[in-house]
């Protein structure tokens, strides 16, 4: 369900498969705390392969940038398909989470 990759500039990249709902998110909860652990606090939750996902997970991406943010860290999304597009637009979640098409994009964000 996770694949995480890390860039040359020490950008975790956390690739997810599949739905985040229901149990799912705690597994999804369970992973990004693990990246926090790792002291990685640059961030990339790559969504292209995720169609859909519920308030639950959107309130561990809001809690993760939160403290991303207070430690001088950033998260920023890549890809979202366009009903996770939808969601993050309706709770006008757009207006704090960076959001990218492209990997090499979202990567940029971070220099």
């Amino acid at each position: 369900m996770f694949d995480i990759t890390t860039d040359a500039q020490n950008t975790a990249i956390v690739h997810v498969q599949g739905k985040i709902i229901g149990n799912t998110v705690v597994q999804f909860r369970t992973e990004i705390e693990q990246q926090l652990q790792n002291g990685n606090n640059k961030l990339i939750i790559d969504l292209k392969n995720v169609p859909l996902l519920d308030s639950t997970a959107l309130g561990v991406i809001i809690v993760t940038l939160q403290i991303l943010q207070r430690s001088g860290g950033k998260l920023v999304l890549l890809n979202p398909q366009k009903a996770v597009t939808s969601i993050l637009e309706v709770t006008r979640l757009t207006s704090i989470l960076e959001v990218y098409e492209t990997e090499e994009a979202a990567l940029n964000a971070f220099s």
